[in-house]
């Protein structure tokens, strides 16, 4: 059956067999997305489940002729719901970000790195929530710093600063890598 039109219609109908293609065909694709932001697998799975729940419930919304957009509508909702779930879980706080942001001006330096996307993955995870959360938007996800901002409810530029501490912190990372990698 796979997800097309006709299967968008079927759910807005309430058929199961549609709802659960549905949820077959965009399960897997979300966890890799909820994963960028939080490290529990369990946690991650509640938030696709949340969000494709929330999905099927506003799908009246959705018009099944722009069955192209659908995956860029479903990862809308997954991010909101994940920064919503981070908010909540208070892994996103203002004034642990100022206090990082005190202690921490050291500028960024640009680098190219041939790590693979399971290191870099691994490195990311490792980064302080808020700053993980920051880059996975700007950088994977593609939103603008005035956006990230709206979306965490902080400064523009605490965004600005996480993507720098984010990048500086990454950069270091990558450095150890390298330098471990020669030294086998």
């Amino acid at each position: 059956m796979g997800l097309n039109s006709k299967t968008i219609q079927e759910c807005k109908k309430g058929r199961r067999r549609a709802i659960r293609v549905f949820y077959e065909d965009s399960a897997s694709w979300m966890l890799g997305v909820a994963m960028r932001y939080v490290s529990d697998r369990n946690e991650a799975m509640s938030l696709v489940n949340l969000s494709l729940l929330t999905a099927l419930e506003k799908l009246k919304e959705f018009d099944e002729n722009r069955i192209e957009k659908i995956e860029a509508w479903l990862k809308t909702i997954l991010v909101r719901k994940t920064i919503d779930y981070m908010r909540k879980e208070k892994l996103i706080n203002e004034r642990e970000i100022q206090n990082e942001m005190a202690e921490a001006e050291t500028p960024y330096h640009d680098g190219e790195s041939n790590t693979r996307k399971e290191e870099l993955r691994g490195m990311i995870n490792k980064l302080n929530p808020s700053s993980k959360a920051v880059f996975n938007l700007y950088a994977i996800e593609g939103y603008k710093h005035a956006e990230i901002a709206e979306m965490l409810g902080i400064s523009i530029g605490t965004s600005k600063w996480h993507l720098s501490d984010a990048r500086k912190k990454l950069q270091s990372m990558l450095t150890v890598l390298d330098q471990e990698k020669i030294a086998k």
